[in-house]
């Protein structure tokens, strides 16, 4: 199948197979329809935050299968994008057609005002709930980028259809009228969202930070109901899938990659210890960086002194325009792999939130020593205490790194751990693993092969 992109227009009238608007959409899948669609509004091809890093490393893996995939992007594709994009197609899934929806004129004002209000400093509130968010009419969807879902299952006639994120489950409810067979609807929830405004133990009775979507227990479960099957990203939230829906499969699948090891941390070589931090601006990165930087640092950075330095990367960096002695800005990078081997110790004090933490299976697969919090941990408990540790309260976490930069050795006893627990658990084929069953099973039965 040729690598393509097509942008099918989507206006008042829905499209037919043999519109113009999506005449080609066909041709990059063969006359028996696509294998899997996958549904997603994340610049995956940029790898810059942890949900992108995620559904890029999914799709990587997924082509190996040689299955016709499509992805039907309902984000916003800026003309700029284009080599981006080409560059991962090129890198990593070159059997891969994108199809991405022109925006409407109507939308523009809206996007133009989400663009303004990023630009506004940020800060995570805590206490503060937003009232409603976009899951509070769950079964509601902007009726452009349904259109286009719509259209794109009518014209790729697809096997599977993968959504991404549990936000996005309004694009394929009510299911759209197909002829037989129906693809089986699937759910990559990366994380349960009611959750994130769940105080939980490892928090220190800290509030919640401000979620990025409010929903209600009840609201999240009307969006899940309408699958077929359920993936959660960790084990814990499998298992509260799988108590709420114990007629549904449930497939636990986190985040999966494949790295060669790194070479020793840099501190091997005679330098500052380095402390690292790598995360986007959303406000649960926000809110661990400010704890860290007011309760930690300022203790470490006093004992210590030029013997320790803490980078921070991502677009985290935009919170400050003149960090706090001590703490160089890395900014955003191009790639984890020019982060992670200048880093020492990895560090995560996340105090809310949900899902799998992707900067901590990014730091046991670079070999780093690696200290987060209870609810950082979550999916990773078991490479607890050899191969990452534990830290809630401030002491904890000066008492750990303290002897982490007192002793180098015992860092890096725990990185090789840590990256042993990564290979065993979290390499692309382990972490992939019941997916892969799945589609074996479901998709030889589509088209008629023996079951394994």
């Amino acid at each position: 199948m040729a690598a393509t992109l097509i942008r099918p227009r989507v206006g008042r009238r829905e499209p037919t197979h043999g519109d113009s608007r999506c005449a080609d959409v066909g041709s990059g899948t063969g006359d028996s329809g696509c294998g899997i669609l996958i549904v997603t509004d994340r610049r995956f091809w940029n790898r810059s935050i942890g949900s992108e890093t995620r559904i890029a490393n999914l799709l990587s893996h997924l082509a190996r299968r040689r299955e016709p995939i499509v992805v039907a992007y309902v984000g916003r594709l800026r003309r700029n994008e284009r080599a981006a994009l080409d560059a991962f197609r090129h890198d990593a899934a070159r059997d891969l057609t994108i199809l991405a929806r022109r925006p409407e004129w109507r939308t523009v004002g809206a996007t133009l005002a989400r663009s303004l209000r990023s630009l506004w400093p940020f800060r995570a509130v805590p206490g503060r709930i937003p009232e409603s968010g976009p899951l509070s009419s769950p079964l509601r969807s902007p009726s452009a980028r349904r259109r286009f879902v719509e259209t794109t299952i009518r014209t790729t006639r697809p096997r599977i259809v993968l959504v991404e994120f549990t936000r996005l489950a309004a694009l394929v409810h009510p299911r759209p009228v197909l002829a037989d067979p129906a693809p089986q609807y699937l759910l990559d929830t990366h994380d349960i969202l009611a959750r994130r405004v769940q105080p939980r133990s490892g928090s220190e009775g800290a509030a919640p930070a401000d979620p990025w979507i409010a929903a209600s227990a009840f609201d999240e479960i009307r969006a899940l109901e309408g699958f077929d099957v359920l993936i959660a990203i960790q084990g814990v939230e499998g298992a509260l899938l799988r108590r709420q829906f114990p007629d549904k499969p449930v497939l636990v699948v986190p985040h999966g990659l494949d790295l060669p090891e790194c070479p020793p941390s840099p501190c091997s070589s005679g330098g500052p210890i380095r402390l690292g931090f790598l995360g986007g601006r959303d406000p649960a990165n926000a809110e661990a960086l400010d704890w860290f930087v007011e309760t930690v640092w300022p203790t470490l950075h006093a004992r210590f002194g030029a013997r320790i330095a803490f980078d921070v990367g991502g677009q985290i960096c935009r919170r400050w325009t003149k960090p706090p002695s001590g703490i160089r800005l890395v900014g955003t990078v191009d790639s984890i792999g020019d982060f992670w081997p200048k880093i020492d110790l990895a560090v995560n004090p996340v105090r809310s939130g949900s899902g799998l933490k992707i900067k901590n299976v990014e730091a046991l697969a670079h070999g780093r020593a690696l200290v987060t919090t209870s609810i950082g941990a979550e999916g990773l408990e078991s490479a607890s205490p050899d191969g990452l540790r534990i830290a809630n309260g401030p002491d904890e976490w000066i008492s750990t790194l303290a002897d982490w930069i007192a002793s180098p050795a015992s860092a890096r006893r725990t990185a090789r751990h840590g990256r042993a627990f990564f290979e065993a658990h979290l390499s692309a084929d382990r972490a992939f693993a019941e997916l892969d069953a799945y589609l074996d099973r479901t998709l030889s039965h589509a088209t008629g092969g023996a079951g394994p």
